[in-house]
């Protein structure tokens, strides 16, 4: 169920951090990895007419204790980091399960 949404890196290196990714954020809130979804989304930011290297993470799932959020971005920096990228920007959306709708 939850979804992680990834800007800004090139979709090779989130192929290549996907299984850890999720294993990482598996072991953190206890769900088996296949109820995820990653999605790639390329992406660049500017600043000041120069491209810059950051990379936007986006989690929405079932709301979750700020401690978990936090454990889980603290988690997921230094695998992002390690492909080079500067700035990691890692934020949590929660759904409302009763008004979501799979078909």
């Amino acid at each position: 169920m939850p979804r992680i949404v990834v800007r800004g890196m090139k979709k090779e290196d989130v192929r290549e951090v996907s299984a850890e990714l999720l294993e990482t954020v598996e072991k953190i809130i206890q769900r088996p990895k296949d109820a995820f979804t990653l999605e790639s989304v390329e992406s660049v930011s500017y600043f000041d007419k120069k491209e810059v290297s950051q990379v936007y993470i986006e989690i929405s799932w079932k709301s979750r204790p700020t401690e978990v959020c936090k454990e889980v971005a603290e988690a997921i920096n230094p695998l992002i980091k390690g492909f080079g990228y500067e700035k990691v920007f890692v934020y949590f959306k929660d759904l409302d399960l009763e008004k979501e709708f799979m078909f």
